[in-house]
């Protein structure tokens, strides 16, 4: 039986959500395609921009598809359906991994490489030219030539010192090994420091081998402080520090967000993090068919007791959120994108303390290749677009016919592709 098409009614969502009766928008087939699942990465990373200009920007791994020379490409759009190779980033190959921030026309990224190191980047965009510039790069430390370092991201607190948290892999006895590091680098300086290696969310826990792999971490900046949301297997959690002290002051004792299921879903401890102009911290994440949201107060400094669950399995099981993503589109606007099935939901809420959700809208295939594999795809939009700017959503599928024998098992890679929309956040709710 070849994988088809659920159809979604209001019924099935969420009570509390709001589904007015609307056509559905359809995806278009845009240019992208991969030879590497890591398109898009499966993790908390950011990879898209929006210029000042109107501009779409993507740093994304193409895989084969680059040409020889790299896999990590800076590409460009003007409806986000058509995409033009810009810059490349040497050293990169099928599993490089990135994460990007736009400050005025300089991009920022840091990303692992084939060497083992994580390494940092600028370039600078031209708005009269719609060009950018070569990428400035240098490398990361790293323990010792046996460390590969693996799935880094990275922010710049109010002080301007960067910080960049990476998973470090002991080559010589694999991912069991795995742990959580952080460096930072001052203002105005060259030199990184190791601000993390002996904290709790380094620790090696007594996980089983299979989510040995499964830890990732998203640094955020709060009133005073650096904060890190991460995951350890199946679990997820909060740790925070002050700014105030050296780079090896201690951080907190780590707070646990989600015990997450046991099972082998590369989604389950999936998460998206984004901070707003005062410094409130807002997290959405899937497990097990679920989809939760949570929000951190930056004046009480306190998250609530227990996430927000928006839509139960239990209640709804044929829904299966397997990728979520959170965007702060400035003011007390936030938008919330989801799979649903092969389809996608993205919601409007408000950055307050009791922000709700009302379906912006539902994108969805009518027409689309036999087998194209929508079940563990990933979606990409800018974490802070411009409130003014026509919103870019991409939702990232594979040439995969699930009646056949995987593809690690047939001995193939099949290839990656992205449909791709843009909407405004101001429209009228377009959700069937």
């Amino acid at each position: 039986m070849k994988y088809t098409t659920p159809l979604l009614c209001a019924a099935t969502l969420a009570v509390g959500m709001s589904f007015p009766a609307h056509a559905a928008v359809e995806e278009q087939s845009t240019s992208l395609v991969s030879s590497t699942p890591y398109l898009f990465s499966y993790r908390h990373q950011r990879h898209m921009v929006v210029t000042a200009d109107g501009r779409y920007h993507l740093l994304t791994n193409l895989g084969t598809q680059g040409g020889a020379n790299a896999s990590l490409y800076l590409l460009s759009s003007s409806d986000g359906v058509t995409w033009a190779q810009q810059r490349h980033l040497g050293y990169t190959g099928y599993d490089a991994v990135s994460d990007s921030s736009l400050t005025g026309n300089t991009l920022t990224t840091v990303f692992q490489d084939n060497q083992g190191f994580i390494r940092y980047a600028t370039a600078t965009y031209d708005p009269d030219t719609q060009s950018w510039s070569s990428f400035t790069v240098s490398k990361l430390p790293r323990a010792s030539a046996d460390i590969r370092a693996v799935n880094p991201s990275f922010t710049v607190d109010a002080n301007g010192n960067t910080w960049v948290a990476y998973v470090e892999e002991d080559t010589r006895v694999g991912v069991e090994t795995a742990r959580i590091v952080v460096y930072r680098r001052a203002a105005s300086k060259s030199n990184w420091v190791a601000a993390g290696h002996q904290q709790p969310f380094s620790d090696a826990s007594t996980y089983e081998t299979i989510y040995k792999a499964k830890r990732s971490a998203r640094l955020v900046n709060i009133p005073g402080g650096i904060g890190m949301v991460y995951t350890v297997g199946k679990d997820i959690f909060w740790a925070q520090r002050k700014l105030k002290g050296g780079a090896d002051l201690a951080w907190n004792s780590s707070g646990l967000f989600l015990s997450g299921t046991e099972d082998n879903d590369p989604m389950s401890s999936h998460f998206s993090a984004v901070t707003d102009a005062t410094g409130n911290v807002f997290v959405t994440f899937t497990d097990a068919g679920n989809l939760y949201f949570t929000r951190r107060d930056a004046a009480t400094h306190q998250w609530p007791s227990k996430p927000r669950m928006l839509i139960s399995a239990d209640q709804h099981p044929g829904i299966q959120p397997t990728y979520s993503q959170i965007a702060w589109l400035g003011g007390d606007q936030l938008l919330l994108a989801s799979n649903f099935q092969d389809n996608i939901r993205v919601w409007k809420g408000s950055t307050g303390a009791t922000p709700g959700f009302t379906c912006l809208l539902q994108a969805t295939h009518t027409v689309r290749d036999a087998n194209a594999y929508y079940r563990d795809a990933r979606l990409e939009m800018p974490a802070l677009p411009a409130p003014a700017a026509a919103i870019p959503l991409l939702q990232q599928w594979q040439e995969f016919n699930p009646d056949a024998p995987p593809p690690e098992k047939a001995g193939t890679r099949p290839l990656q592709y992205a449909n791709g929309l843009t909407f405004s956040p101001n429209a009228a709710p377009s959700c069937d």
